[in-house]
C-alpha cells in the first residue's frame, strides 16, 4: 500500500504491517517498519454550521477512539487542520529542527540502501564499544599516564583512586560501570562531597580515555549525582590568632615564619610555597610560575608591606620536617589547625579589605569568583 503524504512529515499508519513511507520534499523512500501501532486516525470530516447567525466550519476527527473537533471561519482552514493531524498528529516531525529532520532523512536513505530499517540499525549498533575488563583498562591507562609529565603527588593520588575503582568493580567490563554504580560506591564509603569531587577529578579522565579507545561510549562521571554540599563556613584564623601564630613561630622556630607568612598574607597554597625560591619573590610581587602552580597556570601575587617584612626573616620556604615543626608551634600557641586555613584566612580578609571579589579571585589564582564564594570566604569585617 502506498501512502501519499501531504507535507514533509511522515504519516503514522494504523496497523503493524510493513508499509512504504513517502516524503514530498525528498525522494521517495521505502523501509520496513514493524513497531507497535502509534495512533488510529479516523472519522475525519468537515461540516458547515451556523451559530447565532455566524457561519462556522467544523472539523472533526477521531484519534485513538477519542473525538476531537475545532471550529474555523473558512473551510480551507478546517481542512488544513485535519491535514496536520493526518500527517503529524503527534507533533514529532514539526517538533524537530531542520538539522534533525535532515539527519533523519539521511539516515533513512542510508538504511534503505543497505536494506535495513532505522529500527534494525539502532538495534544492531554496538553501544558498548570493544569489551575490556576494567582492571585491564586501568592497568593500561596507568602505563599511559606514567609517561606524561604529571607531578609525583598527582600521579600517586590517581593511582590510589584508580586502584580503589578496580577493586570495587573487579570482574566487570568497562562499559558495565554506570553513574548509578559510582553513586552507590561513594555512598557505601560514606565519602563527603569534597572527597567525591576529588575522586571524580582523578577517575573522570580515565573514563574519557576509555571512550577514546572505544571501550565505552560515554563518561559516567558526568551523570553522577553528587550529594549537596552543606554551606559550612571555612575555618579561618582571627587577627589575634594569626598574630599569636607568627609570634610563637618567631620566638620558637624562626625558620618557619616565612612559610607561615606566605600562607597568611599571600594565600599561597602549601605545596606551592614549598616549590618557591627566594628568586621568585620580586620587589612588588611574588611570581608563581606554571611549573610551580597547582593549576599549571602562572600568576603574580601582590607583595604586601607586612609580608615583605616577614620575608626578611631568614628561613627556608620549603622547611624540612614541616609537619612536626608546625605541630610543635600549634601546641605552644594553643591553636587548632585545619586544611587550607591560611589560604581561607587570606581570602576572607582580602575580600573584606578590598571589597572586590574579582581582585581577590585574581590573587588566589581562580578563573572566576564562584570558587571564592563556594569554598574560601568567611564573612569578616575590615
Amino acid at each position: 500500500m502506498k501512502v501519499r503524504v501531504l507535507s514533509s512529515a511522515p504519516i503514522f499508519l494504523r496497523n503493524n504491517s510493513v508499509r512504504d513511507y513517502s516524503f514530498s520534499s525528498h525522494s521517495s523512500l521505502s523501509v520496513s517498519f514493524s513497531q507497535n501501532r502509534l495512533a488510529d486516525v479516523s472519522g475525519m470530516r468537515v461540516s458547515k454550521s451556523t451559530n447565532h447567525g455566524n457561519v462556522r466550519w467544523r472539523a472533526t476527527a477521531s484519534l485513538n477512539g477519542k473525538r476531537r473537533q475545532r471550529f474555523f471561519t473558512s473551510r480551507d482552514d478546517a481542512r488544513a487542520w485535519l491535514d496536520s493531524i493526518r500527517t503529524d498528529h503527534t507533533g514529532f516531525w514539526n517538533g524537530r529542527t531542520a538539522e534533525e529532520q535532515g539527519e533523519i532523512v539521511s539516515a533513512f536513505k542510508l538504511a534503505s540502501e543497505r536494506g535495513l530499517s532505522l529500527h534494525e540499525c539502532v538495534l544492531s549498533n554496538n553501544i558498548n564499544g570493544n569489551p575490556l575488563p576494567i582492571t585491564d583498562a586501568i592497568n593500561h591507562y596507568i602505563n599511559v599516564i606514567s609517561q606524561r609529565s604529571l607531578r609525583p603527588s598527582s600521579l600517586k593520588q590517581t593511582r590510589l583512586n584508580l586502584s580503589q575503582l578496580a577493586e570495587e568493580f573487579a570482574g566487570r567490563m568497562c562499559h558495565e560501570v554506570s553513574a548509578g554504580n559510582l553513586e552507590q560506591w561513594f555512598y557505601k564509603l560514606k565519602w563527603k562531597r569534597s572527597t567525591i569531587d576529588g575522586v571524580i577529578a582523578k577517575i573522570g579522565p580515565f573514563f574519557t580515555w576509555c571512550m577514546r579507545e572505544g571501550y565505552r561510549k560515554n563518561n559516567p562521571c558526568g551523570a553522577v549525582r553528587r550529594p549537596q554540599s552543606d554551606d559550612v563556613a571555612p575555618a579561618i584564623f582571627s587577627p589575634e590568632q594569626a598574630r599569636k601564630l607568627l609570634k610563637t613561630a618567631y620566638n620558637n622556630d624562626v625558620g618557619l615564619a616565612p612559610y607561615l607568612a606566605l600562607g597568611l598574607f599571600a594565600g599561597v597554597r602549601p605545596l606551592e610555597i614549598e616549590r618557591l625560591q627566594r628568586s621568585d619573590i620580586k620587589q612588588h610581587h611574588i611570581e608563581v610560575s606554571a611549573a610551580k602552580s597547582k593549576t599549571r597556570k602562572r600568576r603574580l601575587i601582590t607583595l604586601s608591606d607586612n609580608l615583605r617584612k616577614w620575608l626578611r626573616v631568614e628561613g627556608d620556604l620549603a622547611p624540612k620536617n614541616r609537619r612536626k615543626r608546625l605541630s610543635r608551634i600549634l601546641e605552644v600557641a594553643e591553636l587548632n589547625w585545619s586544611p587550607d586555613i591560611m589560604r581561607h584566612s587570606f581570602a576572607s580578609y582580602h575580600l573584606a579589605l578590598h571589597e572586590s571579589a574579582d581582585k581577590t579571585a585574581l590573587e588566589m589564582g581562580h578563573r572566576d569568583t564562584q570558587m571564592l564564594f563556594r569554598h574560601y570566604r568567611e564573612i569578616v569585617t575590615k
